[in-house]
């Protein structure tokens, strides 16, 4: 049986290490903010790199949960693809090895010296405050490390503690118990660090850490998995990597334990540095099998996490590096980020319409993710805009740079009407007052007409050919027709019998004809925008119509002012200096 003063004097020091292992990761990453984020985001294409940096973000952090964790949030919102990420996941088990090794290296010491100065500086540090809780929590980790070191001496030689730690390491429930502690304190760093400490006082050998430490490394993905499950397809699918690589290296390492263990051996060094040392070569091994075989490895939990849902990612498609000099290849890349941006907030919109049909939540969140990738669109296009602006530029050009921030804006209102038309199909739903069948047929039949406009739209935007804007005009017409007579349809049937249906109903005409007035709002703008440009010369236009894929819908009701095409626009010194700023959102879009 255990003595219960092992029991006071080491389970206050393993409460202070798991505390100082939460906070610590906590204060790195809020000293980090957004940063950490920008990071991960960059990584490249290249997964050597991606995997260089989740091993230095997680030896940073001190925990691969955390690591993984924003990861697969990236995933989820769009800045990394899931192959991207694989590499991250795969570093980030070499970077938990840096808390054993400093354990090992008998860097505990530090921590009563590095809690007073983290105190100090938190109180007087002025400009350097922010590192004052870091450094404290960071000493906190070493010195309840020390102190379960210490309160472990005079069991050194206790037969009892010797025999039950024995028993205990059968190679399969060792394994097991590293799993269950390391998921419920969801830190495999308190894991091994707490094994290391074990080996240091003499009450663990190397052969009976090992299995503890494997145990530990699959521990550390239930929190992951428990966290992506709510999460998108390719967010689901990170996570169940994580789990594989690190269950995938045990059972890759377990039929060569025995000849692990002996190399680990003739490295040399004290008990409590060969196990630091089996935990990083073990896990230098295992990320270079997988980094090898990674494309491997991802079309394995493709299949073992099947769907078809599209991976939406945070990019542009002809806006990714900077802008050329050239303003009129500007001009021609802007127009087609235009044209993707019409893409996507038609494929908004039908997954509006897909939510109203299946109340999937999967649907919903496809919702989401494209009015973000809308909006980031949109950012990038004003953003380039900006750079044209700052040129100097004729008369033409600067006009052209008012149509073209102008739509982008436009595009955008048109999309938030595409996500409050699948917000309010939500709050239908969870009100559990789903939608019926007969008003998934009544909205359809509309939204159907609201459809073909937005394709019509997309032939050849931001350009529009007279005969489109004819058909545009005659399904306004009869889209008009078509909410007239729903809206009297529905009005007598409130009357009649108070149907909620036909009020819920009422609320999404209003949108549909919102949308389709944003539509509108965009011929309107395509048409004064193409006598601009069929009035240039000949040698500056570019013929480059492009085809578009998917449809798209409407924003706010605001209506757009008649442009004049040859008019001085103001905040743009057009013939001398620099441009100034153009008309933004909010500005009620009124150019004279």
């Amino acid at each position: 049986m255990v003595p219960w003063e092992i029991v006071f004097a080491v389970v206050p020091g393993l409460i202070l290490f798991f505390y100082g292992i939460e906070n610590f990761s906590r204060e790195i990453l809020a000293v980090a903010k957004g940063s950490f984020a920008r990071i991960l985001g960059r990584v490249t294409e290249r997964p050597i790199l991606a995997a260089l940096l989740g091993a230095a973000v997680t030896a940073l952090v001190q925990s691969s949960a955390a690591t993984t964790i924003i990861t697969v949030n990236l995933v989820n919102t769009g800045t990394l693809s899931f192959i991207q990420s694989l590499g991250i996941i795969i570093g980030s088990n070499v970077g938990t090895t840096v808390t054993a090794q400093l354990v090992a290296f008998k860097m505990t010491a530090f921590g009563q010296v590095l809690i007073p100065v983290g105190f100090l500086v938190g109180i007087f540090g002025r400009r350097y405050r922010f590192l004052g809780k870091p450094l404290f929590y960071f000493g906190l980790v070493f010195f309840s490390l020390n102190l379960i070191s210490t309160a472990l001496v005079p069991f050194q030689n206790d037969p009892e503690i010797i025999g039950l730690i024995t028993e205990f390491s059968a190679l399969p429930l060792a394994i097991l118990i590293g799993f269950l502690v390391t998921t419920m304190v969801q830190s495999s760093a308190v894991t091994t660090g707490l094994a290391v400490v074990l080996a240091q006082q003499g009450l663990l050998t190397l052969p009976q850490a090992i299995p503890l430490l494997l145990g530990a490394n699959i521990g550390s993905t239930t929190t992951t998995l428990i966290a992506s499950t709510r999460m998108n397809l390719y967010s689901r699918r990170a996570a169940v990597a994580h789990f594989t690589f690190n269950l995938g290296g045990v059972l890759l390492i377990l039929p060569f334990l025995m000849p692990f263990t002996e190399l680990v051996t003739t490295i040399g060094g004290s008990e409590a540095q060969m196990v630091a040392n089996a935990h990083l070569i073990f896990n230098l091994l295992t990320a270079g099998v997988f980094l090898l075989f990674i494309r491997q490895f991802g079309q394995v939990v493709t299949w073992a996490v099947p769907g078809s849902e599209p991976e939406i990612l945070m990019r542009t498609r002809y806006l990714e590096g900077d802008i050329p000099d050239d303003t009129h290849l500007g001009f021609e890349l802007i127009r087609k980020e235009l044209g993707h941006a019409h893409e996507v907030t038609l494929d908004l919109f039908r997954a509006a319409m897909t939510y109203l049909a299946t109340s999937e939540e999967a649907d919903y969140q496809m919702v989401e993710r494209l009015k973000n990738l809308n909006s980031h669109l949109d950012r990038r296009i004003e953003q380039a805009l900006r750079t044209i602006s700052a040129r100097q530029l004729s008369d033409r050009e600067a006009t052209e740079v008012v149509f073209l921030v102008r739509m982008s804006n436009e595009i955008e209102r048109l999309a938030y009407l595409g996500a409050d038309l699948g917000e309010f199909f939500r709050r239908a739903s969870q009100n559990g007052n789903g939608a019926r069948v007969v008003l998934v047929q009544k909205t359809e039949s509309v939204y159907r007409i609201l459809d073909e406009n937005i394709v019509g739209l997309g032939l050849l935007f931001p350009e529009i050919r007279d005969t489109t804007v004819a058909e545009l005009r005659a399904r306004d017409a009869e889209l008009q027709r078509a909410i007239n007579g729903h809206y009297r349809e529905q009005l007598i049937s409130l009357k009649r019998e108070g149907d909620l249906g036909d009020s819920r109903y009422l609320e999404v005409l209003s949108v549909i004809e919102a949308a389709n007035a944003k539509v509108r709002d965009l011929r309107k703008l395509a048409e004064q925008y193409s006598v601009q440009k069929r009035s240039e010369p000949a040698s500056l236009r570019v013929e480059d119509p492009l085809p578009l894929r998917h449809p798209v819908a409407g924003d706010d009701q605001e209506r757009v002012a008649e442009l004049p095409v040859e008019r001085r626009v103001p905040g743009i010194d057009v013939q001398e200096g620099r441009g100034g700023e153009f008309p933004r959102r909010g500005d009620n879009d009124q150019v004279p």
